[in-house]
């Protein structure tokens, strides 16, 4: 296998993970929305996002990695999964922070809604 289609191959499979935690974080906002009202929808795709945002950004640059040598690629694995889980500590303490009338549970529903993608992803394949 080329470096190119290693690269492509990363990347499908994690277009495939990112899909699903989108569609999962959406269906966790219209649960929020029927429980708790739109407001909270609103917070239960922002949830969402805090794992699909740093989710995506682990998937370029693991993609990326792909192109390069076997060990290249574990270290960026090893470097990406921390970096995500520092990106998503940050966006969580910036939305407690930074934006009034937080509705945490809401917030929460969403995130490990979406986050729930990874493993339903190797369950589907």
């Amino acid at each position: 296998m080329t470096p190119l289609e290693s690269a492509t191959q990363v990347w499908r499979q994690a277009a495939r993970v990112l899909v699903l935690q989108a569609a999962l974080a959406a269906a966790a906002a219209a649960i929020a929305a029927l429980v708790w009202g739109f407001s909270a929808a609103a917070w239960a795709l922002v949830g969402g996002a805090l794992c699909v945002v740093p989710s995506a950004l682990f998937a370029f640059k693991l993609s990326r990695a792909a192109l390069r040598s076997g060990q290249a690629f574990g270290v960026a694995l090893v470097l990406g999964e921390l970096i995500m889980i520092v990106l998503v500590v940050a966006l969580f303490a910036l939305a407690y922070s930074r934006f009034g009338g937080v509705n945490a549970a809401a917030l929460l529903f969403g995130f490990i809604a979406a986050i729930q993608g990874y493993f339903l992803a190797f369950l589907v394949s």
